[in-house]
């Protein structure tokens, strides 16, 4: 789709307002004395790109989780705009907060356009979708360039399809929050970058959890670095990433330099075993 009509789509997602997020000494154990996640203190703000990074089992999925509602804090408060998001009613949480995850679950044999309607739930009032909800989806859906998959079955979508079918499915909620986990897995080149290049132009807050640390580094506006459970660094792209600290969190060495174009670190990683 051409930039003019992606401007002129975006029109359609302007209910969000981007909240601030902020979590005060959240940490989370599945059972007692096994800690997943150690007391983390961060704040999101409203707008912000925040990619979360780390190695596996580093923690980033658990956070995730605690931000959309899955995993209630062992301590801590997560906060959203100041409240707390488990003193909130679940419906309100569920319209603020919108997710794209890795796992889909089960499709029920809804087309793509039934399960890009799912993400009005959270919002509607009414059986029935107006022209406005109608046009809402269709606009989600060609956004992420898969309109012409609208009356295919979900299930019969390659994993690229599907999910740009999720994103779109989060969009149509127009959320103040999007979480995504893992956003780009099944994606060829062309479309990671097209997808989070669609992201940073939301009017919402996102947080996002990637493996790709060229991708977090080209695209956000701050990074979180996990490490164990723990948040080992919260800043921007230049001050996030070193070659030290690549060396601590992801046992590699790196060679890091400025991308030609956007000028950001671009990372040349290596084995010295």
């Amino acid at each position: 789709m051409s930039d003019e009509i992606k401007s002129a789509e975006a029109s359609y997602f302007l209910a969000s307002r981007p909240a601030t997020v902020q979590l005060e000494q959240v940490s989370w154990s599945p059972v007692a004395g096994q800690s997943v996640l150690k007391p983390i203190d961060a704040t999101v703000n409203a707008g912000e790109f925040v990619a979360v990074v780390g190695p596996n089992g580093s923690g980033k999925t658990s956070l995730l989780r605690c931000l959309y509602r899955v995993n209630k804090p062992t301590t801590g408060r997560v906060l959203l705009d100041g409240e707390d998001i488990w003193r909130l009613p679940a419906k309100q949480s569920a319209k603020r907060i919108a997710t794209v995850l890795q796992d889909s679950g089960a499709d029920f044999g809804l087309s793509v356009f039934e399960m890009v309607e799912v993400g009005l739930t959270p919002n509607s009032r009414s059986w029935g979708r107006s022209d406005q909800d109608i046009q809402l989806i269709e606009s989600a859906l060609d956004w992420l360039d898969v309109l012409p998959l609208a009356q295919r079955d979900f299930s019969s979508l390659s994993g690229g399809e599907r999910q740009r079918v999720r994103i779109a499915r989060a969009l149509v909620q127009q959320p103040d929050v999007l979480v995504l986990d893992e956003p780009t897995n099944h994606l060829d080149i062309r479309h990671q970058l097209d997808v989070l290049a669609l992201i940073t132009t939301l009017p919402c807050t996102v947080i996002v959890s990637l493996h790709d640390l060229a991708l977090a580094s080209a695209y956000a506006d701050r990074v979180m670095v996990m490490k164990e459970g723990r948040l080992e660094a919260f800043d921007t792209p230049d001050n996030v990433f070193s070659s030290c600290r690549i060396r601590q969190v992801f046992d590699v060495e790196t060679v890091i330099d400025k991308h030609p174009i956007t000028q950001r670190p671009r990372f040349s990683f290596y084995l010295n075993d």
